[in-house]
């Protein structure tokens, strides 16, 4: 039996029609209250893995509904609406991380979506300090795959600070390459409890090992308007070629995940308002819906 909730029809035509004309494929508030977002194509968020959706007051969600109320030390208060997506890095500990499946493959993809730094952040210590930030690939992650893989990165100082670098594999079942363009991310104490946009466009080579594949990586602070979003990192004749057998595309990714440098006490990040397109998205404001003016997306959930 096929159930199908926090729809209409009108919404689910207005959900493909947005689609079909270059409206974003996902945009995801997390306003559900859960991780059932999902669009035509069959995009997916895996198991939470030390994530959960949160308000401001507690979290409600984490492989199932829960309720704990925030401790008081902490700030769950999302960028949009009510509710976002938690990180929590208990101190000593090395992995939080959301995962997803875009559904199809697509070759060129837009991501652009709010990141909270930690109230209390301070890079972790040890070496090497490099921690996860986003990561995407075709078929395979790193030398697993016979396509590419793009991860972004961002490595610590002693003053707790930290530089934001991306690396790729050209795919063929080979390991990343080394760390390119480390530049100035998260500065310590002032950007605590900051809001961020990030803006990521990837786009795969045209034809085989050609060298016109693109990285390219936007940031702007909350505080800063669309127009003035800085391009962090710029990469135009990438070979990121699509594997023979498949996927034709980017297939796959996550959000966060391995810390290197643990953090000394408990962390937490927040995600919230993350857009998924196939068209530029640095005319938004970065708190666009798919149907172009509603508050709300309309959230199309397929279970079997």
């Amino acid at each position: 039996m096929v159930k199908l909730k926090h729809f209409t029809a009108m919404a689910l035509a207005s959900l493909l029609a947005g689609t079909a004309y270059g409206e974003p494929l996902l945009v995801d508030s997390f306003e559900s209250g859960d991780m059932s977002a999902t669009n035509e194509a069959g995009f997916d968020w895996s198991r939470n893995n030390r994530t959960s959706v949160v308000t401001s007051e507690a979290a409600v969600y984490n492989n199932g509904t829960i309720y704990n109320p925030i401790d008081l030390a902490n700030n769950w208060e999302p960028k949009h609406g009510k509710h976002s997506l938690r990180f929590r890095y208990p101190a000593g500990e090395f992995l939080a991380e959301q995962r997803f499946n875009l559904g199809k493959a697509y070759k060129d993809i837009w991501f652009q979506y709010w990141v909270r730094v930690p109230v209390n952040y301070f890079h972790g210590q040890s070496s090497p300090s490099n921690h996860k930030f986003f990561a995407l690939w075709m078929d395979g992650y790193s030398y697993h795959g016979n396509g590419p893989t793009v991860i972004w990165e961002f490595w610590g100082d002693d003053t707790g600070s930290s530089r934001l670098a991306y690396h790729y594999s050209e795919g063929g079942y080979n390991i990343l390459g080394g760390h390119i363009d480390r530049q100035p991310f998260i500065s310590v104490p002032d950007d605590r409890g900051r809001w961020m946009e990030i803006t990521i466009h990837v786009k795969a080579s045209s034809q085989g090992q050609s060298n016109d594949g693109v990285i390219e990586l936007w940031r702007r602070w909350e505080s800063e308007s669309p127009d003035k979003r800085t391009l962090l990192h710029r990469k135009t004749d990438a070979v990121l070629p699509i594997p023979p057998e498949g996927p034709q595309g980017w297939k796959n990714g996550y959000f966060m995940g391995w810390a290197n440098a643990a953090y000394s006490s408990d962390t937490e990040w927040l995600i919230d308002h993350v857009t998924i397109s196939e068209s530029p998205l640095l005319s938004t404001d970065g708190l666009q819906s798919v149907s172009g003016n509603a508050p709300t997306p309309p959230v199309l959930s397929v279970k079997n």
